[in-house]
């Protein structure tokens, strides 16, 4: 596991959070729960090994299944009206480069 990137900016009066996951021999995790305070969540893949996002959430019976971020590809996830996100697992295998940034508070 290595970790190049770990540090609070505070913008304005919010933590703005940034890590860069790194799969190097194994996978690297960040899992993000509600009472981290996290409102807003972008993941860049910056390598050609896809990383993932996996939500928490059951929807009509259906469990949540990982979504893979492509190459050069981002997702970002918001919460609406102050509220924060709930769980969410966000991986980077063996040869992946992710790039998080967050908005916390």
């Amino acid at each position: 596991m290595v970790i190049q990137l770990s540090m609070p900016i505070d913008i304005l009066g919010n933590e703005i959070f940034t890590q860069t996951l790194t799969g190097s021999g194994s996978s690297e995790v960040l899992s993000i729960t509600e009472d981290d305070g996290v409102g807003t969540i972008s993941v860049l893949c910056t390598s050609s090994t896809a990383g993932t996002i996996l939500g928490g959430a059951t929807i009509d019976g259906k469990a949540s299944e990982a979504i893979s971020v492509a190459e050069n590809n981002s997702i970002t996830i918001s919460a609406t009206s102050g509220k924060t996100l709930g769980t969410l697992t966000i991986t980077a295998p063996d040869g992946c480069t992710l790039l998080v940034v967050a908005n916390q508070g």
